[in-house]
């Protein structure tokens, strides 16, 4: 049995939706993989019908596909109201006794019958065969979808994970560590409909490709078709020019000299920005002041989708995505190296500037250093 898969966001799009449309159509067909026999047909605006032969992975998958609005295990009837009815009584034995209510949704307004006639002729049918109508709790719900050819009904209607098609939005670079909130920031940036490379700074000489970062990335591919590409820069070129550092400037430093590489590697693959998982006033590396005392080390614009998030939010949504768990695995990253009680948050930009001198050569050093490694 086929699959309607529809975007909802994609539908408010202008001259370029059929750009949107055939970027979704091919993450679609991307991520159904190992489903077995696969179709995917494009059917109407921001519609596509879906068959695969591995039906439970293949939900499962498209659950996954950024774009997607809504999955519906369809059947197709002609548009005809009498075949529309037939069908709906069809599945009398499976609803008898069930409160339920019809909802149609008239992509044609060409069609002789409006949404709430479909929905009061069909409920009647359904009242007749031993249903009871409740349009605020049903037990089932008899979805009509009334196209150019055809009708589509379906008792069956899963939530995608909505957002913009990954490829749409241009691509960025984001600066993952082995916590909790930056994974979550680079998942967010592709529901957003980015490409995504990722860049991570190591305190080992040289780091496993079995780590946690790694496995994280791997976590965060399931919703990503195709290969992401991550960058393993070395702390060592830093931590060597440190040492010379007063102790109290050693955090801002460090995170310019990262918005430095980044932007360094960021220019290579053409990156529209830099991603990170700040979020205001959570500590203090990312208040205000601090943020102004690094926001000018990066001449992309720098996002940061959880600047509003507290924990438990970001919390819920790692649980959600799958990266929580390994998240909170022991990891000894660059960041917590650097930690500090009381970071120099009031420098002004001729001190920045004389503190980073000992730093320029670091930045080039360690973008040479820096491994590739494709998940």
């Amino acid at each position: 049995m086929p699959f309607s898969v529809t975007s909802s966001e994609i539908t408010l799009k202008g001259k370029n939706r059929k750009f949107f449309e055939s970027v979704l159509g091919r993450n679609i067909h991307a991520s159904l993989e190992g489903c077995g026999a696969v179709s995917v047909t494009k059917k109407g605006t921001s519609r596509f019908l879906v068959s695969a032969g591995q039906e439970g992975k293949a939900v499962l998958s498209l659950q996954k596909v950024f774009g997607v609005d809504t999955i519906s295990i369809v059947e197709e009837v002609p548009l005809d109201m009498e075949k529309i009815r037939e069908k709906a009584v069809s599945h009398c034995p499976q609803l008898k006794g069930k409160k339920i209510r019809v909802q149609s949704k008239r992509s044609n307004k060409k069609f002789s019958f409006e949404s709430q006639q479909i929905n009061s002729l069909i409920g009647k049918d359904l009242v007749e065969c031993g249903c009871t109508v409740d349009l605020r709790n049903p037990d089932e719900t008899v979805y009509i979808d009334i196209l150019e050819n055809s009708a589509l009904v379906s008792l069956v209607r899963i939530k995608g994970p909505g957002g913009l098609p990954v490829g749409t939005s241009g691509r960025v670079l984001s600066l993952i560590s082995g916590g909790i909130d930056s994974p979550v920031a680079s998942w967010l940036m592709m529901k957003r409909g980015c490409k995504m490379d990722f860049l991570h700074m190591h305190a080992f000489q040289k780091e496993p490709r079995d780590s946690k970062i790694i496995r994280l990335v791997e976590q965060l591919r399931d919703y990503y078709p195709g290969k992401i590409r991550v960058y393993m820069a070395p702390y060592s070129e830093f931590y060597k020019k440190s040492m010379s550092l007063p102790a109290n400037t050693e955090l801002v430093l460090f995170r310019r000299f990262l918005y430095k590489v980044a932007n360094m590697i960021a220019g290579k693959r053409r990156c529209k920005g830099i991603v990170t998982g700040d979020s205001l006033g959570q500590v203090a590396s990312q208040t205000i002041q601090s943020i102004l005392l690094t926001h000018d080390a990066s001449s992309l614009p720098v996002f940061r989708p959880l600047v509003a998030f507290n924990k438990d939010e970001t919390v819920r949504l790692a649980e959600k995505i799958g990266t929580y768990q390994t998240s909170l695995e022991p990891y000894k990253d660059c960041c917590s190296l650097v930690t500090q009680k009381s970071p120099a948050t009031n420098l002004k930009p001729d001190q920045l500037k004389k503190l980073e001198e000992p730093l320029e050569g670091a930045v080039r050093n360690t973008v040479k250093s820096t491994e590739i490694i494709e998940v």
